[in-house]
């Protein structure tokens, strides 16, 4: 896909470090790990990046694709991490990625409703004051292998990563059989923040 981008710093670093991996458009790829990004907040985009750049994100010897991010975001400053978030969640349009996994969403809503929705909220679209991503819109496979991380504490046992921690806490909620294959069989019927 062709996206027409303005020609500012955020921009050239899209395109120079970002693009090759996560797609022109941010619609992600998933032979590389890399989920797409465009219906992640602002705020929470800048608190990841800052966490790859810092250490906090990607220094788990187990987290190859983690280690992956760090290394591409390290030249980073603190000055250009937010006006990339910005860039990926107004300039660059949303992605609906398409479905890989089966589960049966019935008995997720149920999981989501009980488990999830305090922090994520009911629509699945996050929360930012308890930094709590949108889980709508975001790549199936990208939501498993996440959570996964979590139950493997590969993510959220830095000590700086307070928001991790919390997940990585909650996470054995969602640890037997196919509990998790339900929860994002329904988060995928759920509408994301932006339409496509």
């Amino acid at each position: 896909m062709t996206v027409s981008l303005s020609g500012s710093p955020s921009a050239q670093i899209w395109q120079g470090q970002c693009a090759a991996c996560h797609g022109a458009a941010g619609e992600g790829n998933r032979a590389l790990g890399a989920p797409a990004l465009t219906q992640l907040s602002a705020d929470y985009l800048t608190r990841q990046l800052q966490h790859f750049v810092s250490g906090v994100r990607g220094a788990h010897p187990d987290d190859d694709a983690g280690k992956r991010m760090a290394l591409s975001v390290a030249n980073l400053s603190q000055t250009d991490i937010p006006g990339l978030a910005a860039l990926i969640t107004t300039e660059l349009p949303p992605a609906q990625p398409p479905v890989t996994l089966k589960g049966d969403a019935s008995r997720g809503e149920d999981y989501y409703v009980n488990i999830c929705s305090a922090c994520h909220a009911g629509n699945a679209l996050g929360n930012d004051a308890l930094g709590a991503p949108a889980l709508a819109g975001v790549n199936d496979w990208y939501l498993k292998s996440s959570y996964q991380s979590y139950l493997d504490d590969i993510r959220g046992t830095h000590p700086d990563d307070f928001y991790g921690a919390q997940m990585a806490r909650l996470a054995p909620a969602l640890a037997k059989g196919d509990d998790i294959d339900d929860v994002i069989a329904f988060i995928t019927t759920l509408p994301p923040r932006r339409s496509p």
